[in-house]
């Protein structure tokens, strides 16, 4: 179910980008990165679901990813990294780069250049933090 709504946003977003939007608008930097980010998200979510769909025809599959989404140690790893609130901070930065770069490029590249490199330092101590123990 949670794998339909980026779906349905990127395919709005594409339709919107597509059929909708101005000439001005589709030649600016911004909708360059708009909507490679809906594709992105599309293929992604494609790819999700093909995995889930695999998982949900096959038993044992299923009981690895249910022992793997119940883990206690990957859970604290998560916690220790801070991968549920660097996600959500760092989407909602991009979002606000894209709005706001269609006043300001600056403000646009600082914004996404910050999202990326805090989802990078997430990933490095979760990686660390996976070797160590």
């Amino acid at each position: 179910m949670y794998a339909i709504i980026p779906i349905l946003v990127a395919v709005g977003l594409s339709i919107y980008n597509v059929f909708f939007a101005s000439e001005r608008i589709k030649e600016s930097f911004i909708f360059g990165f708009q909507f490679g980010a809906a594709i992105s998200l599309g293929i992604i979510s494609i790819a999700f679901l093909i995995l889930y769909r695999r998982v949900l025809t096959d038993d044992k599959k299923l009981k690895l990813q249910y022992n793997k989404e119940n883990d206690e140690r990957l859970k604290t790893i998560r916690a220790k990294a801070g991968v549920p609130m660097v996600l959500i901070t760092s989407i909602f930065m991009i979002i606000a780069g894209i709005i706001a770069g269609y006043f300001n490029l600056t403000i646009f590249i600082t914004l996404v250049v910050a999202a990326v490199s805090q989802m990078l330092i997430a990933a490095v101590t979760k990686q660390i933090y996976l070797r160590k123990l």
